[in-house]
């Protein structure tokens, strides 16, 4: 569970709309909090209305996309549906997880 300030540091990381600084902030919450999981951080992002989004790339790999078109479409080319994005984000629970490509 997030509490309302981790919310708020994700919310001011998806403002700068900057995708590292974003990563950031997702590390730094996982490693922090080892209670939190990808699919906690998802949920806060979805709930505050943030432009930013969650993709679970190989399970063990994350990517930032920005905005609903482009999340649809890396969720497309990435073969996963909105649910079964949600359940890989559920199980990567690890600082390690998010690695590699943003867009």
């Amino acid at each position: 569970m997030i509490t309302a300030k981790q919310r708020h540091q994700l919310l001011l990381a998806d403002r700068t709309r900057d995708a590292t600084w974003i990563t950031a902030a997702v590390e730094h919450l996982l490693a922090t909090d080892p209670t939190v999981t990808l699919l906690d951080i998802e949920l806060a992002l979805r709930d505050g209305g943030a432009y930013s989004y969650l993709i679970a790339c190989h399970g063990k790999m994350v990517q930032v996309v920005f905005g609903m078109k482009d999340w649809l479409a890396a969720l497309k080319a990435a073969g996963l549906s909105p649910d079964a994005n949600r359940s890989a984000l559920a199980r990567a629970v690890t600082a390690q997880c998010i690695a590699g490509s943003l867009l």
